[in-house]
């Protein structure tokens, strides 16, 4: 950008050091001279303060006095200090002067107002460095109106008619670009319209555009951006006419700027007129009346149009198109309307409702945060920050959306895709950013998933869903914790259906002996060792966590372990594997040795009274064996050892053949020579049942005959026997007694 040619400052210095005549006065006077004039040329931007704001700036520097002026007169100054940025042409003090503009004839409203108009015209909301001037280049102003750029050959920028002599005068909220003249905001051509006499019936009025009444006004429509002159039409002085935005016969409000002639109360009539233009402050849904001020049934209203057009933002614009109804209701599930009602700008890629039904997504189906968020993460895939319009797009140009994704363009002579979806209607306007429809929905690429650390052996089968029985029976058993150590461990682990089918009920699993079991069946189904399923061969046989071995069986159809199936193998944990099996696996039987017992050098018995051993008395030699033997007995009967030859006096911790019964089977063999082994049977003390063995050297074995008896008793003799035959003559003499008398 091109500045005034500079000042030869040496011809001047030569030209004072000439006339001085080399007098030190003159010369220090010379000197103050010359760098006063050195600083007078200075440009602005070799003095102006960064740290302070635009009107601060133009106040400081000597030249724009006029200018600070009508800002305050304007009450702009304020609207200059804000956050901006704003660019800012100021015109010099001269070129104020050269306008012919007096501040001081700015003394109504309607002046003031001009004079807003005239210095907003001055301004540009936005940093504009001179560097991005291009010779053409047309901005709208801060006051509404275009204004456009020049770029001479020689570098000099001007905009309307206005040279920028000093550019680029950094300040704390923008920039100031000093011109050489004031711009003049273009002036709007007014229309006149003319009202015929008009009548007491609808439309009361007919408005035209020309003086013969040959052009109707369209419509009866009047554009707010324009201003009219109302005339009457051949001078007509029926029906005086007037408008107003207020009712009938009210004064208009100031959204309208009505002047000249006529009034709401008077109208205008004959060659009287007045001028309408229309105030920034008017909305589209104003009502602006035209009436006769004498008959008040005169009364209908012009349609209005000029409204600037409010472009919707992106959420808008989606409701707006009638396709998008699926992609609205997803962006308020996921809470983002607000974010894309934002500033921006942003760009998206918007699928139809037909796009979202292809891609089976049903939103009723998003319910828990981490569903929201997935949903929220595909959105924001269709979202990119900043406004890509299609001419942007080249063929395989990759962009980062707005949830941190990359996608892909790919342009060809049929169109524009991204990430396959076709984009079907491009470049849709919105107030913060533009949307292109597309035919698809965009899925996020899928993140790499970390390798997750599988827990151990219980947590893993407790996280089946299909292990809650084993599960449960480690815990009652107290193997949780066992089978939580290091390991590693291989488990067979059966289904619960497993358990249901062997009819496993753990509540039946109670006393320290039966919790044994169960636990002898747990580890059963453990091996200490890690064995992949490939590591298992055809009848190999494995020792068990129990002790008990386990073979395994190969075939085409798969691997079983004693007859249950591996229905799903190598489940790996943080401490072993499982192999999931479908049967319990019982542990085989213990085998049982039966005691060998001693051969019986003497027996015992019970005699057929059942109230003496038989025989009572035994002599053996010293090592041999005697059994006690009877089975079924008509009484229990047992041998426990007392201290003497018939007395009733238990030997502590003596010899016993336990609790009597009716079936004994017990041996004991003599080992101390030349002693004898009393004993009796407890229940049967009373009657004198006793009995003795004698052990001597080199004796042998004597039996006792037992003594012959009649029917089944052993002998009259027999404890008891003669207290039985008395009872039963007593019972006989008393029959025989009672029966004589009734005889």
């Amino acid at each position: 950008m091109n500045i005034v040619r500079p000042f030869d400052f040496g011809l001047l210095q030569s030209f004072i050091w000439a006339t001085d005549g080399g007098r030190p006065m003159k010369r220090a006077l010379a000197t103050l001279i010359l760098t006063s004039l050195l600083m007078s040329a200075l440009p602005l931007n070799a003095a102006a303060d960064e740290t302070e704001d635009i009107p601060a700036n133009a106040a400081a520097t000597g030249v724009h006095d006029a200018l600070v002026a009508a800002l305050t007169q304007a009450d702009l100054v304020t609207t200059l200090q804000g956050d901006g940025p704003f660019t800012v042409f100021a015109p010099t003090d001269a070129a104020f002067e050269a306008a012919g503009i007096d501040l001081s004839t700015f003394d109504t409203d309607e002046e003031n107002a001009t004079l807003v108009d005239i210095l907003t015209y001055h301004v540009y909301s936005g940093a504009v460095p001179a560097s991005e001037v291009t010779d053409g280049l047309t901005v709208t102003m801060l006051n509404g109106d275009d204004a456009t750029f020049a770029v001479l050959t020689d570098g000099t920028v001007k905009i309307g008619d206005a040279t920028v002599t000093t550019a680029d005068v950094q300040t704390s909220n923008g920039i100031i670009h000093i011109i050489d003249t004031v711009l003049m905001p273009p002036v709007t051509q007014s229309i006149d319209v003319f009202v015929d006499g008009g009548s007491m019936s609808a439309p009361y009025f007919n408005f035209y555009t020309d003086s013969a009444g040959t052009t109707p006004l369209a419509d009866n429509t009047l554009d707010i951006t324009q201003t009219y002159n109302f005339h009457r039409l051949n001078s007509a002085t029926t029906h005086p006419f007037y408008i107003s935005d207020a009712g009938y016969g009210q004064a208009a409000t100031t959204a309208l700027m009505l002047s000249g002639d006529g009034s709401e109360t008077s109208g205008i009539t004959g060659s009287e007129s007045f001028t309408l233009s229309f105030d920034s402050s008017i909305t589209s849904d104003a009502t602006v009346n035209f009436f006769c001020t004498v008959h008040s049934s005169m009364v209908s209203e012009f349609a209005l149009t000029g409204f600037p057009v409010t472009v919707p933002d992106i959420p808008a614009v989606a409701q707006s198109t009638g396709i998008h109804t699926s992609l609205v209701a997803a962006l308020a599930k996921a809470d983002l309307v607000s974010a894309l009602q934002a500033e921006g700008p942003f760009t998206v890629f918007a699928p139809t409702d037909a796009a979202f039904t292809a891609a089976g997504i049903d939103l009723a189906a998003f319910d828990s945060a981490e569903e929201i968020a997935a949903l929220a993460d595909i959105l924001t895939y269709h979202v990119f920050a900043g406004a890509v319009a299609s001419t942007d797009v080249t063929d395989g140009m990759t962009v980062a959306m707005l949830n941190g994704d990359n996608a892909s363009f790919t342009v060809t002579a049929d169109g524009v895709m991204i990430e396959g979806a076709n984009v079907t209607t491009a470049d849709v306007a919105a107030s913060n950013g533009v949307v292109h429809v597309i035919d698809a929905v965009l899925m996020p690429p899928t993140d790499p998933v970390e390798p997750v650390s599988p827990g151990d052996i219980p947590t893993v089968a407790t996280d089946t869903g299909i292990h809650t029985a084993l599960v449960a029976a480690l815990a009652k058993a107290d193997l949780v914790t066992a089978l939580q150590a290091e390991g590693p461990f291989t488990v067979f682990a059966p289904t619960d259906e497993a358990f249901t089918a062997a009819g496993i009920d753990l509540d039946t699993f109670v006393t320290e002996a039966e919790i044994a079991t169960l636990a002898d069946i747990l580890t059963y189904h453990v091996y200490v060792g890690a064995v992949a399923s490939t590591d298992v061969t055809d009848g190999m046989t494995v020792a068990m966590l129990n002790g008990d071995n386990a073979s395994f069986t190969v075939t085409a159809d798969g691997v079983m372990i004693e007859g249950a199936n591996v229905t799903m193998a190598d489940v790996p944990a943080s401490n072993g594997v499982i192999h999931v099996i479908d049967k319990v696996l019982m542990p085989p039987a213990d085998t049982v040795e039966e005691p060998v017992l001693e051969d019986c050098d003497a027996t015992v018995g019970i005699a057929p009274s059942g109230l003496k051993y038989s025989p009572a008395t035994v002599t053996i030699a010293v090592g041999d064996t005697v059994c006690w033997q009877w089975t079924d007995s008509s009484m229990a009967h047992n041998v426990r050892q007392v201290d003497g030859d018939s007395s009733t006096t238990y030997t502590q911790n003596g010899i016993t053949s336990g609790a009597a019964a009716i079936t004994v089977d017990f041996r004991y063999t003599f080992t101390e020579d030349a002693s004898t082994f009393y004993y009796a049977c407890e229940p049967h003390m009373a009657s004198g049942m006793y009995g003795k063995v004698i052990v001597g050297a080199g004796a042998t074995v004597v039996e006792e005959t037992p003594t012959p008896v009649d029917n089944d008793m052993d002998s009259e003799d027999t404890p008891g026997f003669m207290a039985t035959t008395l009872v039963v003559a007593l019972m006989g003499a008393v029959l025989i007694s009672q029966r004589r008398p009734e005889q």
